[in-house]
């Protein structure tokens, strides 16, 4: 099967904002007098906010009320809005403009904001087909609807996607649309991402795109 246009997600594949989210999501669960691991925020990134925060309560079986989710969403955009700096995955923008310049159609999927995503995607040297926010769908990742979004924006099988992923819940929506899901270490180790078809380290992303490219993919 050859892969006909490419579907990215943002956050820990087109920008190293990641860290930024985990500080900002420790700065407001301390607010209410809750800690977590850092993992526990890396696993559930593609998440929608409220359902991150319901998560992760029912997850550790621990007492909260509907204040505390809205106290907690609210600190999160706050402090994240206000301290968050971010940079540019080098390998992926490199890659991007490959794609953009061969004619092929490039996507973005994210679980962020569109506010947020705007001004990320003012700063790429691209022109995205389409472009699917936390704002755009009903249900974020693992459900499938935000990748299906994309996918029915051009009359190409969902076979035929590519999806680059770097989270748990975001390889799972990519699965569940039907899409072939490239994984890449920029955020979680390779033990966290096998649910992904394959895996690969930044620094080989663009090696490994445009092997599929050519050859296809095959079983």
């Amino acid at each position: 099967m050859s892969i006909k246009a490419v579907c990215f997600d943002m956050d820990g594949v087109v920008v190293h904002t990641m860290p930024h989210h985990v500080e900002a999501w420790h700065h407001a669960f301390r607010k209410k007098g809750f800690n977590h691991d850092d993992l526990e925020f890396y696993l559930r990134e593609g998440m929608p906010g409220r359902k991150t925060i319901l998560d992760i309560f029912h997850a550790n079986q621990v007492q909260f009320t509907d204040r505390d989710v809205e106290d907690i969403y609210e600190q999160k955009r706050k402090y994240f809005k206000e301290n968050a700096n971010y940079s540019f995955i080098e390998e992926t923008v490199s890659l991007l403009e490959r794609l953009y310049k061969q004619g092929i159609p490039v996507s973005l999927v994210t679980g962020s904001r569109r506010e947020f995503v705007v001004e990320v995607v003012e700063k790429l040297p691209v022109v995205f087909h389409s472009i699917i926010t936390g704002d755009d769908v009903n249900e974020g990742k693992p459900s499938p609807e935000p990748y299906l979004k994309a996918i029915n924006n051009l009359p190409y099988d969902a076979s035929e996607w590519l999806v680059i992923e770097n989270a748990p819940l975001g390889i799972e929506s990519a699965k569940r649309a039907g899409a072939f899901c490239l994984a890449v270490e920029t955020t979680l180790e390779e033990k966290y991402l096998r649910q992904a078809d394959r895996i690969v380290n930044p620094s080989n992303l663009e090696e490994a795109v445009v092997s599929l490219l050519k050859e296809g993919i095959t079983d």
